[in-house]
């Protein structure tokens, strides 16, 4: 796990919010705190769509963050910025693959539950956290560092 903080924080939330800096994640959970509280379970609901729209639409059982970044600029956007927000985010099940094999890791996708980036800020400052979930135990932790080195390189210009 590694914690970075952002220092240019106009130039990270332009692409967490309105550019594809975390296009290749998934949404799992979120909170906004502004004029009131907001919280959100990035599990997506398949009773909302009708089969066919399922069926075409959603391969994922969280939703993927290029669908729901503008709704939730929409709640940001105006003259005063949160009090408070947290974005769980979680890389996409194709994206894991290409990672595992950037990283040349001997780890099976079918091990991992997945690469977490928990995206902090609270007024002061704005914070990045890698996390890795594990479907077992193992001792070996070349994946987590391997996951520390990749966020690292993917906020490099914004630390």
């Amino acid at each position: 796990m590694v914690l970075i903080e952002i220092e240019q924080v106009k130039k990270f939330m332009a692409g967490f919010l309105g550019g594809n800096l975390f296009d290749d994640f998934l949404m799992n959970e979120g909170k906004l705190s502004m004029n009131i509280a907001y919280e959100f379970n990035g599990k997506v609901l398949k009773e909302f769509y009708d089969t066919e729209e399922w069926e075409q639409y959603h391969s994922y059982d969280y939703i993927p963050w290029k669908e729901e970044k503008q709704k939730i600029f929409s709640l940001v956007k105006g003259k005063k910025t949160p009090l408070f927000f947290q974005f769980i985010m979680m890389l996409k099940p194709e994206e894991t693959q290409e990672f595992l094999l950037k990283y040349n890791l001997a780890v099976r996708q079918e091990e991992i539950a997945g690469l977490f980036l928990n995206i902090l800020y609270d007024r002061k400052m704005l914070k990045c956290t890698s996390g890795v979930s594990r479907r077992t135990f193992v001792m070996d932790h070349s994946l987590e560092e391997a996951w520390d080195m990749e966020v690292k390189e993917r906020l490099k210009e914004l630390m």
